[in-house]
């Protein structure tokens, strides 16, 4: 679930993702050679703590890359294995839920069957999953993050989870605004600034790392190139003025803004520039 606006996300909620992973991480633990975090919560533990008053990560899912080869054996399923932390899956919108008190948390799993650009395929058991192109990168591409926190069960945990790493990460978040189902939400287009700006090894790290998946067969780069070149050529772009709606309180309703919306807007067809170069 995307929310159009920063300011919408309440910490009351967003605290919940991470209890999350960390409760689906330890009880998926015979699955970790094929899978891999990604999405908002990838993007938040490849990035540096923002300062107070600034904007930082968010989201309220948790999203796994699985490889297609995952197979659970003779052992629990991964459907088996997360029925037991409460988490129901629905074959109408083909993902994992789990009911708490005034939100329900949703956790996906992505793949890349090599040649489409979306659709299902079948892994581990029967298990419909949605296909992404690039995924196969993000499970290839990754970095060890220790994370700590408490799980959903309100036990302290301090566990290792692989995230895909910077370069995947910015082609998976363009083609999740500006790709075939790309749906130009405001969230997907503060992630990638927020990514780039605020990665762990700083920006030209980012980059370094984005322009690699050019040789790398990334299936993802093709519509992420062409995201950059289109919805990130200038100021009035999409991707800069969805950011901007994102991050600045009541813009572009309230003009009091203007100027910090601006700047915004101009940083962002910079880093969209050094990406495409």
């Amino acid at each position: 679930m995307k929310l159009d606006r920063y300011d919408k996300y309440l910490a009351a909620e967003t605290s919940l993702a991470p209890r999350a992973l960390l409760t689906t991480w330890e009880c998926l633990a015979d699955f970790h050679e094929d899978l891999v975090l990604v999405g908002g919560l990838a993007v938040r533990y490849l990035t540096k703590p923002p300062a107070t008053g600034q904007v930082g990560a968010v989201t309220l899912d948790v999203d796994f890359a699985v490889s297609l080869a995952v197979d659970s054996g003779l052992g629990p399923t991964i459907r088996s294995a997360l029925h037991e932390q409460e988490f129901r899956w629905d074959a109408k919108a083909r993902r994992f839920s789990r009911q708490l008190p005034g939100l329900t948390l949703h956790l996906d799993l992505l793949t890349d069957d090599g040649k489409s650009d979306k659709g299902t395929v079948i892994v581990d058991d029967g298990l419909p999953v949605a296909v992404l192109p690039g995924i196969d990168r993000e499970l290839e591409c990754v970095r060890v993050v220790p994370v700590t926190g408490t799980d959903l069960s309100g036990r302290t945990r301090t566990l290792s989870i692989k995230v895909a790493e910077v370069g995947p990460m910015l082609a998976l978040k363009l083609n999740a605004f500006g790709g075939p189902e790309g749906r130009r939400a405001a969230k997907d287009a503060h992630d990638i600034l927020h990514l780039a700006m605020r990665y762990l090894d700083g920006l030209p790290a980012a980059v370094a790392g984005f322009q690699a998946e050019k040789k790398t067969g990334n299936r993802a780069m093709r519509h992420a190139l062409a995201c950059l070149a289109k919805d990130f050529a200038d100021i009035d772009a999409p991707g800069p003025m969805a950011c901007a709606r994102f991050r600045v309180p009541g813009w572009p309703e309230r003009t009091d803004n203007e100027e910090v919306a601006l700047a915004l807007r101009q940083e962002y067809v910079t880093v969209a520039q050094a990406l495409l170069s």
